[in-house]
């Protein structure tokens, strides 16, 4: 099933210039992305809302869709495009995946270009290894606290590294090696939250050799995470109704790597 783009924009020239950049993306991955409604949003604001539950540094989400509930506090133009209103009033879900982009990421070609492939990357691990995708998410329910004391940076979560990997050599490709280095030095020099300047620079440490075992890095991760393991399981416990969590046991997760 073909991939669903809509851009917002008011320019029409920057419109069309964005859908031409966003469709050479998605064209790249081509048969590799799985056949789902798949809806990719490039807006053109950053809604204070999302900002405030995702902080300055995020990008873009990739996020499945089960229920109208999955979209509370999103934008009306988001939520109206995935349950769109029939004649009648009523409301029924068209698309299955959604990646969104904010209006801030869009203003570069380049950041366009990364953002887009990194949340495309995230539509294949959820299709190809739900599993491994499903017990990655659950580290972005830790406390901050608790992240904190362990450590935990996106070069620590292999699915974020693999997303991570593939956006820099998609973009390479695209738009060339000089521009990515470019863009990358400036969010650095932007330090949008010391974190951010963190990942960026291990961003700009990758090379299109670069490589991450989804299996062994997802069973170092929990090794890490034994000592909040009871967190861990409370954020699973809340996510057991949701379909994409319904072939993760934990158990097999924290067991030792030679158990597993």
């Amino acid at each position: 099933m073909p991939v669903t783009l809509r851009v917002e924009a008011e320019d029409a020239a920057v419109k069309t210039q964005r859908e031409i950049l966003a469709q050479r993306v998605i064209n790249y991955f081509g048969l590799c992305l799985p056949d789902s409604r798949l809806l990719c949003f490039l807006d053109d604001e950053d809604p204070p809302t999302l900002r405030g539950d995702h902080g300055p540094a995020n990008r873009g989400l990739y996020m499945p869709i089960h229920d109208l509930g999955d979209l509370d506090g999103w934008p009306k133009d988001v939520r109206e495009c995935i349950y769109p209103s029939n004649r009648y009033g009523s409301r029924s879900r068209v698309f299955d995946d959604l990646v969104y982009l904010y209006g801030s990421t869009c203003i570069d070609e380049v950041g366009l270009t990364m953002s887009l492939t990194h949340e495309l990357q995230h539509v294949i691990q959820h299709a190809g290894n739900r599993r491994l995708w499903a017990a990655n998410t659950l580290i972005n329910d830790l406390k901050r606290e608790t992240v904190s004391a362990l450590g935990l940076t996106w070069a620590d979560i292999p699915t974020e590294v693999e997303a991570r990997i593939r956006s820099k050599c998609v973009a390479e490709s695209l738009v060339g090696k000089q521009r990515v280095r470019k863009y990358i030095n400036k969010r650095i020099g932007q330090r949008a939250t010391e974190a951010d300047v963190a990942d960026w620079e291990f961003v700009r440490s990758l090379t299109t050799s670069s490589s991450v075992d989804l299996v062994a890095g997802t069973q170092l991760l929990f090794e890490r995470l034994r000592e909040c393991r009871s967190e861990i399981e409370v954020a699973f416990r809340k996510k057991r109704s949701n379909a994409d969590f319904s072939d993760v046991d934990l158990d097999v997760f924290f067991a030792s790597p030679r158990a597993a």
